[in-house]
């Protein structure tokens, strides 16, 4: 068979006219073999007639993968961004098989807090026929507060258009949820108060079964849901309740994996529901609120996951460090998942240090189903001390070993890590684990550890001990043994 740089310039003119053409090519070469004006051309073509129809057959299918393609990943941030929503569900109705392309939706809404709102009074009217034909519910009251605020008729500029704007937000993202039916994760940077009345507008329109229980799944593929606030200074006053997560996940029943960031969390009902749904949880700069029912009855119902990880990065605002979670009440909480956990991530940080009654994690041996864990330094009790670390860097290993003792929480940790682990990162001064280290490094070899492969951990003060631990390990069976000090997010 010819190669295509090898066919006649002819030839390729006419397969070129075939690909932009909306006819079949089966068509187009039934029509040119019968036409006499281009015998010289038909035959050409009709001994290539199976690589054109091959060649055409083909760049149908690219042509069509990459509609798919432009559309997979759709992000709506920025300026305006109701707008912009508003614009892709209009382009939506006129073209439906964008929708269904659209796999990862990321969208940041945030309501105006002065006298204007993002959707106006005419968007919202003609909003409102095409929103009740797909089940979103527009009240009249909802009409009426958009024509008064595009009047400026309010006598209360500040709370009234807010509370609207997040009403028509809300109205925007339930159809917009119509359309999404193949989407598999969703991440909304919104305000707290948007995402409370969000499940509201998605169970408002779910038809009921004659047992009173909603029967169609808005978003029936979906499962990972990302939420996020752009107000990182947040007050106790707004933390998400961790009933509308649940709320959420109840509407949309496939959810199994949530990542929360930057807000605060707190339970404000008797935890009686068992989340057997939740298998994947990331908590990034979360605090939780004192005063209230502990989130950690929140773990303590989830009874499945397979990976959860606690994250505090420097983001985070000084005045709600002292609301940081314990390290060792997360892990307790957890105990209902230990059959189930394959990833778990602590990090604290070494605020942690500063709370002379901080408990700290001293033993993973119920977690036997541990493949990856990545904890601190700080929340192992490694480093509860000032001045570990010194500039002086320490070339003599006999010197090196004059450290102080590793803490005894931090023996028992190492001592009691399950067999099942096959990735360890540990971050933050771990000088004081040296000697531990080596016993875990000479276990290895003996058979404790036969799954480990990967190992990450800072640089130690002297550059002989770190290099002498990697040689170790790597004699034991660990194949990348690296010294990494930047956060991980797994």
């Amino acid at each position: 068979m010819a190669k295509l740089p090898d066919l006649p310039t002819e030839l390729l003119l006419i397969i070129a006219s075939f690909l932009w053409s909306n006819q079949p090519a089966k068509k187009r070469l039934l029509e040119t073999s019968i036409n006499r004006q281009h015998q010289p051309l038909a035959r050409s073509l009709y001994r290539e007639r199976s690589s054109v129809i091959n060649l055409s057959s083909a760049c149908k299918a690219l042509h069509e993968a990459l509609k798919a393609e432009k559309y997979r990943f759709v992000s709506i941030h920025g300026h305006n961004s109701a707008q912009k929503l508003l614009s892709l569900l209009r382009l939506i109705r006129v073209r439906p098989e964008i929708g269904h392309h659209i796999q990862r939706f990321h969208l940041r809404l945030i309501p105006f807090d002065k006298k204007v709102t993002s959707v106006s009074y005419e968007q919202l009217r003609s909003l409102r026929t095409w929103a009740e034909t797909i089940g979103v519910v527009v009240d009249d009251a909802v009409l009426s507060s958009a024509l008064k605020y595009d009047d400026y008729k309010d006598p209360d500029p500040g709370v009234g258009p807010y509370k609207h704007d997040k009403t028509c937000l809300s109205i925007l993202c339930a159809m917009m949820c119509y359309y999404l039916r193949n989407v598999k994760e969703i991440s909304l940077s919104v305000s707290l108060g948007l995402f409370s009345i969000f499940p509201d507008q998605l169970m408002s329109r779910r038809p009921k079964s004659t047992w009173n229980q909603c029967s169609v799944n808005p978003l029936p593929n979906l499962r990972s849901l990302a939420l996020e606030t752009d107000q990182p200074e947040v007050r106790g006053g707004d933390c998400m309740d961790l009933e509308d997560i649940i709320r959420m996940a109840d509407v949309v029943k496939g959810v199994s994996e949530v990542y929360l960031r930057g807000f605060g969390l707190r339970v404000t009902f008797q935890m009686t529901l068992s989340n057997h749904f939740l298998h994947s949880l990331v908590l990034q700069d979360v605090f939780f609120p004192p005063g209230k029912i502990s989130v950690y009855r929140f773990l303590e119902s989830c009874k499945s996951l397979a990976s959860f990880t606690y994250l505090r990065t420097d983001n985070m605002a000084d005045h709600l460090r002292h609301s940081l979670p314990s390290p060792v009440r997360m892990q307790r909480a957890l105990r209902n998942s230990r059959k189930s956990l394959k990833t778990l991530c602590i990090y604290c940080g070494p605020k942690i240090r500063d709370d002379g009654t901080a408990q700290f994690l001293d033993t993973f041996g119920r977690f036997h189903c541990l493949e990856s864990l990545w904890v601190d330094a700080w929340s192992c009790g490694w480093a509860e001390g000032d001045n570990v670390e010194t500039d002086v860097e320490i070339e003599s290993e006999s010197n090196f070993l004059e450290e102080e003792p590793t803490p005894a929480s931090a023996v028992r940790l190492i001592h009691t890590l399950p067999p099942s682990l096959r990735r360890l990162h540990i971050d933050g001064p771990i000088d004081r684990i040296y000697d531990s280290l080596r016993w875990f490094a000479n276990h290895c070899r003996d058979g404790m550890m036969p799954r480990l492969k990967e190992l990450a951990f800072d640089d130690l003060d002297s550059r002989i001990a770190t290099e002498k631990l990697k040689s170790m390990f790597r004699e034991a069976g660990v194949k990348h043994c690296k010294v990494d000090k930047d956060i991980v997010m797994w």
